[in-house]
């Protein structure tokens, strides 16, 4: 591009970065509003420096000198390009932002999609887990009425072991008794036994004696008749062995 001769060359912006304007960039950088009014404040034109440009410019020279409207607009041009640069980082960092935002969201919808069905999950087990403990509440409250049956059945028990013992140890009472009482009947039976014996030998020996007795006096009696009978018949006493053993053996008539 040609330098036209009637108006001057922009110089060379050699000075040092200005902190306004690096303040400005990183707030813009960090996803900050741009400000207008602090572009302009850290875009204004240093006049001190453009006199030491044009100290340099030499003294023959037929460069036209610059105005002040051109200085104004060449600050105005300058202020908006670097407004624009900072708007164009700031649009940059705002689409990055977006696209952060956008994996977030989804990340963020992935996550709740996954403790939405890790919640359903535990929403399910956690029915299952009401549902076995009413059936082990359930099966509880069966074992606790059996367990009362039992207990009752078992008081039962025991008061019917009470009463049979306490038969029993009447029926072994009674027993006792009984055995006391057959053993005084078998003793006084032995005694009476005894004597009935005692008495039954004396009136059978006094029978015997009575009997024997008879029967010598049977015997004799025969004999006295046999000696009369004899002495009648044969005028002489009877006293022959034979007749006489005969006489004994002979019933009575």
């Amino acid at each position: 591009m040609g330098v036209h001769p009637g108006r001057p060359q922009p110089a060379k912006d050699d000075r040092a970065p200005d902190p306004d304007e690096e303040s400005l960039s990183n707030a813009s950088s960090e996803g900050n509003p741009v400000d207008d009014a602090a572009c302009i404040s850290a875009s204004s034109f240093s006049y001190a420096e453009l006199e030491e440009k044009l100290k340099r410019i030499p003294p023959g020279s037929d460069v036209a000198m610059p105005s002040a409207k051109m200085f104004e607009a060449v600050e105005t041009l300058v202020s908006s390009l670097r407004c624009m640069a900072q708007q164009h980082d700031l649009f940059s960092n705002l689409l990055r932002i977006a696209d952060y935002t956008k994996a977030f969201v989804s990340q963020h919808k992935n996550n709740e999609e996954k403790l939405r069905l890790r919640l359903e999950q535990a929403e399910a087990s956690l029915f299952a887990a009401r549902e076995d403990n009413e059936a082990l509440r359930a099966e509880l409250a069966e074992a606790k009425s059996r367990e009362e049956t039992m207990d009752a059945r078992l008081l039962e028990a025991e008061d019917e072991k009470d009463l049979l013992r306490g038969e029993v140890r009447q029926l072994r009472a009674e027993v006792s008794i009984e055995k006391k009482q057959r053993e005084d009947l078998q003793l006084r039976l032995s005694t009476q036994k005894e004597e009935l014996e005692a008495e039954f030998a004396a009136e059978r020996e006094e029978l015997e004696a009575d009997y024997q007795k008879q029967v010598d006096e049977m015997y004799f009696f025969r004999l006295s008749l046999l000696y009369e009978e004899t002495w009648y018949q044969t005028g002489r006493p009877f006293n022959s062995p034979g007749e006489e053993e005969k006489l004994r053996g002979k019933p009575a008539q």
